[in-house]
């Protein structure tokens, strides 16, 4: 399907994978540009992140994983960009050599920056594997300085209440209240359980976190390949 990458700034062809089971297509996790290899999820929350935010070159921003062509991309342009993924057999705050390259380990709820450290955060199908999302909404706003930015995307139904797929106790050990969801994991090939399918709430626990101004997009392109209901949250601390 033809359309213009935001990335590339080029007119391509876009790759649709069809459903492995025959279903609907799933157009966020597909729609891949040939070029740059970013998915219809991945183009369009960089798109709406620059867009939004206006970022520079002198912004500290904070990326919420490193293995991936999200990170490639940013990389090039931001040279302050700070970058994770997580481990938690490992000390927080310090980089652990993986396959591919040495990367920070960071626990999005209790991250080792220093307050009001960052101007931008962006945090991209990463809230639904942590079972506590809500304290990590809390460290988002504690390490952005005032006027800093949070850009986040879940997996998101026009819903009031978030469904709860799971649930974690003190044990560590995990009760499934609904059939259970693995995402695509680039640090294991068992993928990783996603606890939670966001509604509107999402909103107000971006406030309680202390976020002033809070609201999502929703937008749909042909132009830009990006097909389907998409959806970003962006939270602002004022």
């Amino acid at each position: 399907r033809e359309g213009h990458c935001f990335v590339c700034h080029q007119l391509v062809s876009f790759t649709i994978e069809p459903s492995l089971d025959g279903g609907p297509v799933n157009w966020r996790e597909t729609l891949a540009c040939p070029n740059c290899g970013l998915i219809n999820r991945w183009r369009s929350c960089l798109h709406v992140f620059e867009a939004i935010c206006e970022p520079s070159g002198e912004d500290r921003i904070y990326l919420t994983e490193t293995l991936s062509s999200v990170y490639q991309n940013l990389a090039k342009r931001f040279p302050l960009l700070v970058s994770s993924e997580y481990f938690p057999g490992s000390k927080f705050g310090e980089m652990v050599q993986t396959h591919v390259m040495p990367v920070r380990n960071e626990d999005v709820t209790c991250l080792t920056f220093v307050d009001a450290k960052l101007e931008i955060i962006l945090c991209f199908d990463v809230l639904e594997h942590v079972p506590d999302y809500r304290s990590a909404l809390k460290e988002f706003y504690r390490v952005l300085r005032k006027g800093g930015q949070l850009v986040l995307s879940v997996p998101f139904s026009f819903v009031e209440k978030t469904l709860v797929r799971a649930t974690v106790d003190d044990a560590g050990n995990i009760r499934h209240i609904v059939e259970p969801c693995y995402h695509g994991d680039p640090l294991s090939t068992q993928g990783v359980l996603s606890y939670y399918d966001f509604g509107m709430e999402l909103l107000e626990d971006l406030r309680e976190a202390g976020f002033q101004e809070c609201f999502l997009l929703c937008f749909y392109s042909e132009h830009w390949g990006y097909l389907n209901d998409n959806v970003v949250f962006v939270a602002r601390k004022l």
